[in-house]
């Protein structure tokens, strides 16, 4: 006898949700944790809108620049130590 496995309502919701995430994270897979975008935000802000970010706010803080962005109609931001000049963090908004 051959079965044919069959996906009810929770289990395609739970496939479209997973496919959903997939498609944001490659879209902010340009910028990856240890990415150099610059230490300054001048010099962040032209690599992330050489790379086709939209930019919507930049803060300064103590030892960091968190830049949040749109790309592709996904929010992010982008946390870079001004150090080293590395992208430390990426969360999807």
């Amino acid at each position: 006898m051959i079965h044919f496995n069959t996906f009810g309502p929770a289990k395609t919701g739970l496939l479209a949700a997973a496919i959903a995430v997939g498609s944001c994270s490659a879209a902010f897979a340009q910028f990856e944790v240890g990415d150099t975008l610059g230490s300054s935000v001048s010099e962040i802000a032209g690599s992330l809108e050489a790379g086709g970010y939209e930019i919507r706010e930049i803060d300064v803080e103590r030892n960091r620049i968190e830049v949040e962005v749109v790309l592709e109609g996904t929010s992010c931001e982008i946390k870079v130590d001004t150090l080293s000049g590395q992208v430390i963090k990426v969360e999807l908004d």
